[in-house]
């Protein structure tokens, strides 16, 4: 079966690992230069040798399915176990140790969150820098040779016998638009209207020389600052010292569309009164605007499948049943193991 998954995250990475293994011929579409959504890395600095996770700063493996998957990632170097020196900041004092951390083993990747997507890339077929503007259900009374046509912006067309969205809840939505005239896709796009985002601001910041401190990570409350996460504690080659500032869901809010300067210089305000004055001062800025950074209603069910005769449709992603890497993983792996078991030659 030819599948066309329209996004390379985590779960359509997954969900596509899993059914190329299994024999199928799945080519994933995805409108950005890499792989790995929110887990994402940026090549800033000298000679653009500084990695900075600046979606996703670490995360945790609570699900027997995403455990499975983080043991295969430690023995390809890929991640390690990070979180143990993670301070607390209350919004007047800072403290070497969070109460709020739960006694899960956290993990961060020795290479940059993109390595992650690189690495389950290497299965499939991946499309980069192609945008998927919609769909068309051909139908099992065709001419054509596949159920689906997957129209892209570029004036050319992608045809699949099944079709998966792995897009923030939005994104799907406005790709099944284009299929209104099936009540089913219709009955998806009621449920999914609902999915709602909290955006957040990301600020990348580089010290040069500066010795990196101590501390992984700060997670802060009553500031506009929800966490801190130190870079050059994570990689696995030497770098400079460098930061990654998130900003609150209220805060970005607060200041959107405001100049990016005014922003910047907002947030290093911030920081150094929780991290050091040292901190105001980087040798260079970027500022990262994340509109779908988490899910704030999620659905409560692993992913969601359509039946069209002879042409399956499905969703999934980080809003089905939570909203972590973790729930991204199993989403794309659940689905991928209903299809091996209903659709295998």
């Amino acid at each position: 079966m030819v599948i066309g998954i329209i996004g390379a995250g985590l779960a359509g990475l997954t969900a596509g690992r899993l059914l190329a293994k299994s024999g199928h011929e799945v080519t994933i579409i995805e409108k950005s230069k890499g792989y790995g959504g929110r887990m994402a890395t940026r090549y800033a600095g000298k000679d653009l040798n500084t990695k900075l996770d600046h979606g996703l700063s670490y995360f945790e493996a609570k699900s027997p399915e995403f455990q499975s998957f983080v043991v295969e990632l430690l023995d390809q170097g890929l991640v390690k176990r990070w979180g143990d020196k993670i301070s607390f900041y209350d919004g007047e004092n800072l403290y070497a140790k969070s109460p709020n951390l739960e006694n899960n083993v956290s993990f961060a990747a020795t290479k940059g969150m993109n390595s992650i997507g690189k690495y389950l890339s290497r299965w499939v077929d991946v499309k980069t820098e192609t945008l998927a503007g919609g769909l068309t259900h051909i139908g099992p009374n065709r001419s054509r040779k596949r159920s689906w046509m997957i129209n892209l912006t570029a004036s050319n067309t992608f045809e699949a016998d099944a079709v998966i969205l792995a897009l923030p809840a939005p994104q799907a939505y406005g790709i099944l638009q284009t299929a209104t005239d099936e009540v089913q896709a219709l009955k998806i796009i009621r449920e999914i209207d609902e999915v709602a985002y909290s955006p957040c601001y990301s600020l990348m910041l580089g010290y040069g020389d500066k010795e990196i401190p101590e501390w992984e990570g700060i997670q802060c409350q009553n500031s506009p600052i929800q966490f801190i996460s130190n870079e050059g504690s994570k990689k696995a080659s030497k770098q400079e010292c460098s930061l990654v500032v998130q900003a609150t869901p209220g805060y970005t809010r607060s200041v959107y569309k405001q100049k990016e300067e005014v922003i910047t210089k907002q947030l290093l305000d911030h920081l150094s009164s929780i991290a050091g004055s040292w901190s105001a001062a980087p040798e260079w800025s970027q500022l990262h605007y994340w509109r779908y950074s988490r899910a704030e209603k999620i659905l409560g069910r692993s992913f969601m499948e359509l039946d069209f005769e002879d042409a399956p449709l499905a969703l999934i992603g980080d809003y089905f049943q939570g909203n972590t890497v973790d729930d991204a993983y199993r989403s794309g792996y659940l689905l991928a193991k209903e299809w091996i078991n209903k659709y295998s030659d």
